[in-house]
């Protein structure tokens, strides 16, 4: 018995070592004034042979405050995006009907779907069969012409439903960016207020959030030869050894690049670059816009210039026909990882789409092989390959240009999980933005910490009166269990809000539950007239499965808070998991390695 109590004071020891330790960076944090505790005077104050300085508690934006942070959603981009949609499925519905259709594309205003055609009577027909449970077909529209529109309660519908997507988006990437008890909730005007608590960067915070990670793959018009037209109102681009050379030209310049075309063929084709985005937006508005054709659009990516180490950025334009064949609404995952192709590793950003996603993208390689796909996220060509081959569920993004490898790893990380948690429906644009400041306040802050720590001590000397020796067992049990919760806190980066609070303090109060139901049958055992150690025995064996039991069924419920709960829901359950976990092992393993050691002989006396 003696050895296997050895064992076990050696594993509660470690456990008690382990937390103290974990909880160094956290005494530090907290002995210092709030406006130090994130800087470098903090870092320094850290031992070296403590943990990262990173690993201490956190405190929730009602204690520390944050970053908040009012979002609204462009709900009418959203209605245009889904019209121009459902525009080019009816075209593509009508062709596989074998009817005349010249064209069908939204309207100048976005809000209708004119379709052109030699019988105009027929197509409303056959459209209405088929989709006449959303749109109706509004009279006014010019000859040869029919125009559909949705129905007002399908647009309600579908508004709302984009304000829900968004919402709903947010919170995931919150969720996944590893953002503890965030406040995210719907408010009027279709707005969405954030509140991340204890975030000091507001730029990245907007650029994650902000982003639609809108992926769109369109097929390029390298046959069109209607961009050669803007030589006339745009220098040449320098050119050494047939390659691009820096500076560009203000006010943007052109220059060609071979292109393959299915069948063997090839052709020079005309592109527009310039140093800046904003040079090269306006060298397009000025030059190339007014020369494409019908069903096409300008796409602008990033580039290169230079041999050496040192490169330039550049912007350039790529011809693209102007239909989305298939978007990032059908990727099921998405990760950052190393493209070793071509020699050097390179961050690139690694999909996997859904079985329907895949069915479309083979379709759509298949039908067109020898020709370039861009793959465009939120409005920025970022690759445009040459289709090699039937492509089906798995691809990748390279991103654009030369930049810092660590640079470009974040970046693929911020694309994989923006893509993962999902697209946001509809551009965002903030409307507020402010730094916050704890809503509670020191003092109030103070007044709960004296609460908790009365509340304690009340439990702990009621506990010493009540069951005197075994009570004092139970306190330290319940110290060391105070100890864990707060070192595994610290380890995973939890923040402590109210609702972390009141999950910390339930599960100090089932831990001592569970020692006084211990106590009690120990009680009943020796009023049976079993000997010390036989009670102890008895009393631990008989109530070791009624502690599972109501352990079990409150660690189930805090599983069920911490999977469909968010926010202050979540925090509440991730601490009431672990205060269960550690609870279970203090009132069963630490407290009976006590009892077994003082009642392991037979004249032993217990103070119960």
């Amino acid at each position: 018995m003696e050895r296997n109590w050895y064992l076990r004071i050696a594993l509660i020891a470690g456990v008690l070592v382990f937390s103290l330790y974990q909880l160094v960076p956290s005494w530090f944090y907290f002995q210092l004034p709030p406006s130090e505790r994130n800087g470098e005077k903090y870092d320094q104050s850290v031992p070296s042979w403590a943990p990262s300085a990173r690993k201490h508690l956190n405190l929730g934006l009602d204690l520390q405050g944050g970053i908040h942070l009012a979002m609204g959603v462009d709900v009418d981009r959203a209605v245009k995006a889904k019209v121009a949609r459902r525009a080019d499925e009816i075209a593509d519905f009508l062709r596989e009907k074998k009817l005349p259709v010249e064209a069908s594309a939204p309207t100048p205003d976005g809000a209708r779907i004119a379709v052109k055609t030699s019988d105009p009577k027929r197509v409303e027909s056959i459209v209405l069969d088929q989709y006449g449970s959303e749109l109706t077909s509004p009279s006014g529209a010019p000859q040869g012409t029919v125009y559909f529109a949705f129905k007002s309660k399908v647009l309600q519908d579908f508004q709302a439903k984009a304000v829900d997507q968004a919402e709903k988006t947010i919170r995931n990437r919150v969720d996944k960016w590893g953002v503890s008890e965030p406040d995210i909730k719907r408010k009027s005007n279709n707005q969405i207020q954030i509140q991340l608590p204890g975030f000091k960067d507001p730029e990245k915070a907007k650029e994650l959030l902000g982003r639609t990670a809108q992926l769109e793959f369109k097929i390029t018009d390298d046959d069109s030869a209607a961009l050669d037209g803007v030589r006339a109102a745009l220098p040449a681009c320098p050119v050494d050894q047939g390659l691009l050379r820096a500076p560009l030209p203000e006010g943007g310049c052109w220059s060609v690049e071979g292109v393959e075309l299915p069948g063997g063929q090839a052709r020079q084709a005309t592109f527009v670059a310039a140093n800046t985005r904003a040079q090269l937006d306006a060298a397009v508005d000025k030059a190339a816009k007014p020369l494409l054709p019908p069903g096409d659009e300008i796409g602008v990516g990033e580039g290169t210039i230079g041999a050496g180490p040192v490169k330039d950025r550049f912007y350039r334009t790529y011809l693209l026909h102007g239909k989305t064949e298939l978007t990032g609404d059908y990727i099921s995952d998405a990760r950052a990882a190393m493209d070793n192709s071509q020699g050097a590793g390179k961050p690139v950003v690694v999909f996997t789409m859904t079985p329907e996603g895949g069915r479309l993208m083979e379709k759509l390689t298949t039908q067109n092989l020898g020709r370039r796909m861009a793959t465009v996220l939120d409005g920025k060509v970022e690759t445009a390959p040459y289709i090699q081959g039937k492509i089906s569920t798995n691809g990748q993004i390279t991103l654009g240009s030369n930049r810092p490898y660590q640079q470009m790893f974040e970046e693929a990380n911020e694309i994989a999980l923006v893509l993962k948690a999902g697209a946001l429906p509809a551009p965002v644009t903030i409307f507020e933005e402010r730094t916050v400041g704890a809503t509670l306040g020191p003092e109030l802050i103070k007044k709960g910490t004296t609460a908790a720590l009365v509340g304690l001590l009340l439990v702990v000397a009621f506990m010493i009166l009540y069951y005197r020796a075994t009570g004092l067992i139970a306190d330290l049990a319940l110290v060391l269990n105070a100890l864990l919760v707060l070192a595994i806190m610290s380890i995973i980066g939890s923040t402590l809000t109210l609702p972390g609070i009141a999950g910390f303090v339930l599960t100090l109060g089932m831990a001592v539950d569970a020692n006084v139901l211990i106590n009690e049958r120990i009680r009943e055992e020796l009023r049976a007239g079993r000997t010390v150690r036989q009670a102890v025995e008895q009393g631990y064996d008989k109530v070791f499965w009624t502690i599972v039991d109501s352990h079990v069924t409150t660690l189930v419920a805090g599983v069920v808070l911490m999977q469909y709960g968010s926010g202050p829901v979540r925090g509440f359950a991730v601490t009431l998991i672990i205060g269960l976990v550690a609870s279970m092992f203090t009132s069963i393993v630490v407290t009976r390695a006590f009892m077994d050691f003082f009642t392991r002989r037979d004249t032993a006396r217990l103070s119960v």
